[in-house]
């Protein structure tokens, strides 16, 4: 069915001795693709969208009534497929017969070599590029947000929250990639109007979850390690280090000033941002460097989405949001051993999350280029699917491995069960990340017209 519509859409001439000559085939094959009014809306976004036109105010030259009543639609595209029903008196809502096909077929062709069908020179969407900055800056504020709850570290359920949301970033980047940019690096959801890609998307999916979940059986059962830790969420120095260091700096005490003053008056240079950043160690130096290409990236993705549309541009926000929140504070538990104090692990982190704000500008720009997002599209989606997989679930096993410690600690034992249930707790974030990424991709229009409203 796509191969034959691409042809018919391929130019003027061909659409000509198509519908002189294969009319009753073309019939047929559309009749079987496009029997209702809601298909017939879907394809016709689907064309519009081809044109690199996301929303229909960007259309160059549309349609009126007073148009329609004068026969004066050369060069003009219809805004919707309701205007479109319109000017054939077809009743929406309703079957489409072979005769409408016959009647419509010609304008559905024009659509791709219609001057009024493209994109209004000059127009540049401040809506889209003013809702993508303030979704940066949310996203920026909840990274550092990640401080406040820093003197909750040793609560028992803090890291079994924290956990759980750790899997959550797993399930949201992983299908991002897979459900989403992947599949637009390859314009796979232009060309597939039903979204049925998913099916075989999801099946990938589940595969790469069946393989995490024999790892992680594996070692509860058999004590084999598949998976190696490189995070060093275990390491209680750095943690009691970091949670006396915000404890020190929100308490109001007169101790606790005058043992930071005294602290003052012997390292002076320590307390110096600038003369830190000279004798910061290379470990804090690999995260703020890192961090800022990381986040420079990320905005690059999020400026070429939300110049697609604000619906595309906010299903990339979920999973930046659930990756950023739990990866920030192991940053600045780094940024804290390698000789910063809070306040200025905070400045330092802040520093490297303003590079997602040039990322989404330069993105923003790229993006009213359509030759640009595929390529952007696939470098966000090689970047999802490895920190999904190789960072991030490192992290969450190590994170498994800490709550075993803590529970070791209180002098209790344990055992299979106990092993299952944060296994449970992990697992119920990455199969919610999943799944909201699924229906996003799968219904991801809807939020698009309800944002439109």
């Amino acid at each position: 069915m796509h191969r034959f519509i691409l042809l018919i859409l391929f130019g003027s001439d061909l659409v000509s001795s198509i519908n002189n000559e294969l009319s009753l085939l073309e019939t047929n094959l559309l009749h079987q693709y496009l029997k209702t009014t809601n298909d017939l809306n879907l394809f016709y976004q689907q064309l519009i969208r081809s044109n690199d036109v996301d929303d229909s105010r960007l259309l160059h030259t549309t349609i009126n009534e007073n148009d329609i009543h004068n026969q004066n639609i050369e060069h003009k595209c219809f805004k919707s497929t309701n205007d479109l029903l319109k000017g054939f008196d077809i009743q929406n809502n309703t079957n489409l017969t072979r005769a409408d096909f016959q009647r419509l077929l010609p304008v559905l062709a024009n659509v791709k070599f219609n001057e009024g069908c493209t994109k209004s020179p000059g127009w540049t969407n401040w809506k889209n590029i003013l809702i993508g900055f303030l979704a940066v800056t949310f996203i920026n504020c909840s990274a550092l947000g990640g401080a406040v709850i820093f003197p909750f570290r040793n609560k028992p359920a803090f890291k079994w929250i924290l956990s759980a949301f750790i899997g959550l970033a797993v399930g949201t980047l992983t299908g991002s990639g897979i459900f989403h940019l992947i599949p637009m690096a390859f314009n796979i959801p232009h060309l597939d109007i039903y979204h049925s890609y998913l099916n075989k998307s999801l099946l990938t999916m589940i595969v790469i979850y069946l393989f995490y979940l024999r790892d992680q059986l594996s070692r509860i059962f058999f004590n084999v390690e598949t998976i190696i830790c490189t995070h060093s969420h275990s390491d209680e120095q750095l943690c009691v280090q970091a949670s006396h260091l915000i404890d020190s700096a929100s308490s109001t005490s007169q101790r606790s000033l005058a043992r930071k003053s005294n602290l003052f008056t012997r390292n002076k240079h320590v307390n110096h941002l600038v003369q830190n950043l000279k004798t910061m160690k290379a470990a804090g130096w690999m995260i703020f460097l890192g961090d800022m290409l990381h986040n420079f990236i990320d905005g690059l993705t999020l400026g070429a989405a939300f110049m697609v549309s604000i619906g595309e541009g906010l299903r990339m926000c979920l999973p930046i949001i659930c990756e950023e929140f739990p990866h920030e504070l192991g940053d600045i538990a780094v940024l804290l051993s390698s000789g910063l104090n809070i306040g200025q692990a905070l400045i330092v982190n802040f520093l490297a999350a303003c590079s997602c704000y040039l990322g989404f500008f330069i993105g923003a720009k790229l993006g009213e280029l359509e030759e640009f997002h595929s390529w952007i599209y696939a470098l966000a989606g090689g970047m999802f699917v490895y920190i999904g997989l190789a960072d991030m679930i490192p992290e969450l096993v190590a994170m498994g491995d800490e709550i075993e410690k803590d529970h070791l600690q209180s002098k209790q034992q344990i055992t299979i069960v106990f092993k299952l249930k944060i296994l449970f707790c992990q697992n119920s974030g990455v199969i919610l990340g999943v799944i909201i990424m699924f229906f996003l991709g799968k219904y991801g229009t809807y939020l698009e017209n309800f944002i439109e409203l």
